[in-house]
């Protein structure tokens, strides 16, 4: 866990409570700006200096987190409202400043 973020909850009384607060402050749901964040993520990432291991590592990672924001599902409506999302997401973080 990073630095500042267990800054935040080091202090409460029981790891539940812990994980509860990081669920609400951190929350997996309904979060279309970090699911497009992922993506681009995710189609920028390349090996570059990394070795093969830090490499799939980090690919692994923003896979694991993206599954937690979008897990897999069979049903048409939850996928439509996914792609809803990332096209809504990607839409409104590519607009120019200057309109």
């Amino acid at each position: 866990m990073e630095v500042k973020i267990s800054d935040s909850v080091m202090f409460l009384s029981t790891t539940k409570v812990m994980w509860d607060t990081l669920k609400v402050m951190h929350g997996n749901e309904k979060n279309p700006s970090r699911i497009s964040e992922i993506y681009e993520r995710l189609f920028e990432l390349k090996q570059g200096n990394k070795s093969v291991p830090n490499f799939y590592g980090e690919l692994k990672g923003l896979i694991d987190e993206l599954e937690m924001h979008q897990p897999a599902v069979t049903d048409v409506a939850t996928l439509r409202g996914y792609h809803q999302d990332l096209t809504m997401s990607k839409f409104l973080s590519n607009l120019s400043p200057f309109l």
